[in-house]
């Protein structure tokens, strides 16, 4: 599996090489073959869901400062400030309801979220393509939001200080603003309990 991951064009052609090798190239063959490209493609997927994106050094005082320029809203429509959060662990929620597995999400987050929402709080970062999308999905979500007004400048400028590459994913920071999990996503949905809280990479 982790050859399969890391170098799967090679491991495919490996395999059908073997394949002709013993049985020929007919069409049952063929259909052999495709079917094997097709299950080593489904094991990088299903593999890359857990990867995090490389490790850079992305420093807590950059992270810090982004947010700090974010204007943020609870659920109420009230403003909230950064400060507000001091001692809490904090969730970096990408998502859009046009993504599929993104809906799938919110709920195990949210399930999550009314369990341990003393322990940490959610900040929801929308990449829907449009405001009336966003605001009609955050109708199902229980935490605070960056506005839509700030999604493609101050969003993008976290999603890309994180290293993401694509949605959902669930940031975590400790309390100093440190990344203590690029991409939580896995093993939240693992842990409906909430037991493995506050879901550390390492």
């Amino acid at each position: 599996v982790l050859y399969a991951t890391r170098f799967p064009t090679r491991f495919a052609t490996y395999l059908s090489s073997g394949i002709n090798a013993e049985y020929g190239d007919n069409h049952s063959v063929r259909t052999m073959k495709l079917l094997i490209s097709l299950s080593v493609l489904l094991v990088v997927a299903l593999a890359s869901e857990d990867e995090e994106p490389p490790r850079m050094d992305v420093s807590s005082s950059r992270i810090k400062s982004i947010l700090s320029r974010a204007t943020l809203y609870n659920k109420r429509g009230q403003r909230v400030s950064l400060d507000s959060l001091r001692g809490k662990y904090i969730a970096l929620y990408f998502s859009a309801h046009w993504c599929s597995p993104c809906r799938k999400m919110t709920p195990v987050l949210a399930n999550v979220y009314q369990r341990e929402n003393h322990r940490f709080e959610v900040i929801w970062i929308t990449r829907d393509h449009s405001e009336r999308d966003a605001d009609n999905y955050f109708k199902k979500m229980p935490w605070m939001r960056l506005p839509y007004s700030e999604a493609n400048t101050i969003g993008r400028e976290l999603f890309s200080a994180v290293r993401q590459r694509y949605i959902p994913t669930v940031t975590m920071l400790d309390p100093n603003f440190n990344i203590i999990n690029y991409n939580a996503r896995s093993k939240i949905e693992r842990d409906s309990s909430g037991r493995g809280f506050p879901w550390k990479s390492y």
